[in-house]
């Protein structure tokens, strides 16, 4: 059995840490799922690299593992910090370059204190190649991420039900849906 692996790179200043561990409990859950499929999701961030110096900066050893990802995901909610910014150009430069990775998107969060950063710069610097979109708490962001994993886990025979109270994943639920009110 040959392991399809969705590599993800998750960008985000150190404000948002208790989302990044949120996404990384998120995924480690994903992956107990699919423990009987040949499918896994493997998130990559910074947290998760060796911090030893090896002859070059830890920022360059980060911007190697964004290339490599299938997916990069940008999360902002009041600062743009300069590795964020830096991880999100490596990223759209790639990804025009080499389609590397293939699909990058940008979350900022819904947030009524000031922002350091103009929204609409962060957008226009952005491009088009990106998909912005707003999230307001964490199960809003993990029903972001599990529509972009949709497709390929639909192409790997996984599947992704949503029903009035749950997000499925091969019939176990993987999170409760946020009540509207």
């Amino acid at each position: 059995m040959s392991l399809f692996e969705i590599k993800i790179f998750l960008a985000s200043s150190s404000e948002l840490e208790l989302e990044r561990v949120h996404i990384g409990d998120f995924f480690t859950d994903i992956n107990s799922i699919l423990l009987d499929t040949d499918v896994r999701v493997r998130l990559l961030k910074w947290e998760i690299f060796d911090p030893s110096f090896r002859g070059e900066r830890k920022q360059t050893e980060y911007d190697h593992q964004v290339v490599k990802s299938d997916i990069f995901i940008a999360l902002f909610r009041t600062k743009a910090g300069k590795f964020t910014t830096e991880e999100t150009e490596v990223a759209k430069t790639a990804h025009k370059e080499n389609k590397t990775p293939q699909e990058l998107y940008c979350f900022i969060q819904d947030w009524q204190e000031k922002r350091e950063f103009d929204v609409e710069e962060l957008k226009t610097n952005l491009g088009s190649d990106f998909i912005i979109d707003t999230f307001e708490k964490i199960n809003d962001l993990k029903y972001k991420i599990v529509k972009i994993l949709m497709p390929r886990f639909t192409a790997n025979n996984i599947t992704i039900t949503e029903t009035d109270k749950f997000i499925q994943i091969n019939s176990i639920n993987i999170f409760r849906k946020e009540k509207k009110e």
